[in-house]
């Protein structure tokens, strides 16, 4: 028996629909190396590259292209890129960031995450491994080397168990290790912690130590990814949660 012509329409009127454009505001980038990318993604692929200026990002009355869906943050965006990437998540939180630099250092690389980076690319990236990382990023995943993700989740795991009852019971801060801490959990380095709090330069460094001692640590990154664990558990009285599904780069 011949299918019905209403059949036959219904299978007809099947249509795909577009994949929705990913739009990536650059900033931080050498002029030749954003020229670069945005003559390789400006025909069809689904991506758009949006070159801006740094400071406007880091203002949230202004700055990230209103159809802009993700930042991309290079090593030019200023002196201290962890500085740039807490205000510019401080002016536009929820917005996925991908830093770009010529790093390599896993504590480097640990921190940009920790501060809320979504990925993290070398300038050396190929073309198809940049498409990828922005459209895993894009989907909520994370992009960063395998090793890194391992080290990651696993500093995260031990934010968590430093949350269970009884685990640094009684630790308290001075008002001015406090001040140190937020400044510190913001991307400040030594130096502006120091400019900010009218103090010496040493004795913010001495605050950092003895934070470390308290707080069980051993190095700056590990008392970050610690203090944002306490920090969020203190505010809701909830669990650690991992950032997002992980996923290994190729």
């Amino acid at each position: 028996m011949k299918p019905s012509s209403a059949a036959g329409a219904d299978r007809r009127a099947v249509v795909r629909l577009p994949e929705a454009r990913i739009r990536v505001s650059v900033v931080g980038l050498d002029a030749l190396r954003g020229a670069g990318l945005q003559a390789i993604f400006e025909k069809n692929t689904g991506i758009d590259i949006l070159l801006q200026d740094v400071a406007s990002l880091q203002r949230p009355d202004r700055g990230v292209d209103s159809t802009a869906n993700m930042v991309l943050v290079g090593s030019k965006a200023g002196p201290d890129i962890f500085k740039v990437i807490g205000s510019i998540r401080s002016a536009h939180p929820g917005l996925p960031i991908i830093v770009m630099s010529h790093t390599s250092g896993e504590e480097a690389i640990l921190r940009v995450l920790m501060l809320g980076a979504k990925g993290f690319l070398h300038e050396a990236v190929t073309p198809m491994q940049f498409e990828k990382a922005v459209r895993l990023v894009a989907s909520g995943s994370i992009w960063a080397p395998r090793r890194i993700q391992a080290e990651l989740i696993g500093r995260l795991l031990a934010v968590v168990e430093s949350q269970r009852p009884g685990v640094q019971a009684g630790v308290s801060f001075t008002s001015r290790e406090q001040q140190v801490l937020d400044l510190l959990l913001g991307g400040s380095s030594n130096r502006e912690i120091a400019r900010n709090l009218k103090i010496e330069e040493r004795t913010v460094k001495s605050y950092v130590t003895k934070l470390m001692q308290k707080m069980g640590v051993k190095n700056r990154t590990a008392l970050t990814m610690r203090a944002q664990g306490r920090s969020i558990a203190m505010r809701s009285g909830a669990s650690l949660r991992l950032p997002g599904e992980t996923q290994a780069d190729p």
